[in-house]
């Protein structure tokens, strides 16, 4: 958010160690001075709602060019703003192996190695459809990366520790978040992941897998913005519920308590809730249409999930004050209230 203020206490923390170290710091990132214009060039999002009026933040996804500039003019450590998480990786790759902007396969393959590793340890097995092959999570390790000049790499982790490498978790990694696998859309990049092959290294504990086969097109002329708006406060609250019929109870329950804090609302003039959540968790509604239909009365024991939004605090005030007198004045099970209790 503050990368020059960042960039400053670290000079301090360097200064206090009596280290020397030159700090580079990547702007331009923060669109907040152009929002007006943006505000008239945008009438309206994508799903037809009016541009918000009470933009916070707004922020281009930068690349990695800037950061192996950084590196080329001699800086020890980048600050950078917003950036896309493998540029990150990227920018030291172009540094170390003299990459051009436009060798676009070997900007891709750096690409995937920074994606595989951006969200830790979810390479190591964090997370893996297989989670029971996965020993030691308490000391799950994180990924490394080993990169050649041609763009192939392998990827491992480190020694002694917990989580796996294989050619699943890796896969897994490969494919998550990228949308659409031939046109995986980057500041530096445009990645064609179709033809990565993923091949196992045997006889290395921890397992190492090496990955190939990235290749890459011109990006486009356009930049992802992430903006951020006030609209509202968010209250949550749960309760575990035991007995006969717990789906029904559950569903009545929470009901009750939004048509009471409804009446409560009218009665001060508020608006209604701009938006509610409710979920019976336990009654399979998480799976939406691909649930498995209750049999025998459903389940003895259900958690209530219940989300709540409006625009003014005070509301869900009353609402967290609500949620207590449920365990007593409504249906019978209510067994542990997380949340919405009323101050004393």
């Amino acid at each position: 958010m503050n990368p020059l203020g960042c960039a400053a206490a670290l000079h301090q923390v360097a200064r206090n160690a009596n280290v020397d170290l030159k700090i580079a710091v990547i702007t331009g990132d923060d669109l907040m001075g152009e929002l007006n214009n943006i505000r008239n060039t945008i009438i309206k999002e994508e799903n037809g709602k009016l541009f918000p009026e009470n933009v916070q933040s707004m922020n281009a996804y930068l690349g990695a060019t800037p950061i192996s500039r950084a590196l080329d003019q001699g800086a020890d450590v980048v600050v950078i703003g917003r950036c896309v998480d493998s540029s990150l990786v990227l920018g030291p790759l172009i540094h170390s192996f003299g990459w051009t902007r436009d060798e676009f396969s070997l900007l891709a393959a750096g690409s995937l190695a920074g994606h595989l590793i951006e969200c830790g340890a979810q390479c190591t097995g964090g997370i893996f459809t297989d989670w029971h092959t996965v020993p030691n999570w308490h000391n799950i390790g994180f990924p490394i990366v080993e990169v050649s000049c041609d763009g192939s790499f392998t990827v491992s982790k480190a020694p002694d520790t917990g989580g796996l490498v294989t050619f699943g978790t890796v896969a897994e990694q490969l494919v998550y978040e990228i949308d659409n696998p031939k046109a995986y859309l980057l500041p530096d990049v445009t990645c064609d992941f179709s033809q990565v092959s993923l091949t196992e290294i045997a006889g290395i504990d921890g397992g190492v897998v090496k990955v190939q086969g990235a290749r890459g097109l011109p990006p486009s002329q356009f930049y992802k913005v992430n903006a951020t708006y006030l609209d509202g406060f968010r209250a949550t609250a749960c309760c575990p519920m035991g007995g006969p019929r717990a789906i029904e109870k559950g569903k009545r329950v929470s009901e009750s308590i939004l048509e009471r804090t409804r009446i409560m609302f009218h009665q001060r003039g508020y608006q209604d809730y701009s938006a509610v959540n409710l979920q019976i968790l336990g009654s399979e509604e998480t799976y939406g249409p691909h649930a498995k239909q209750n049999i025998d009365g459903g389940p003895r024991e259900i958690v209530i999930w219940l989300a709540v939004f409006h625009k003014q605090k005070e509301a869900l005030e009353i609402f967290s004050r609500e949620i207590a007198p449920a365990g007593t004045g409504m249906a019978p099970g209510v067994t542990a209230i997380i949340g919405g209790r009323p101050k004393m």
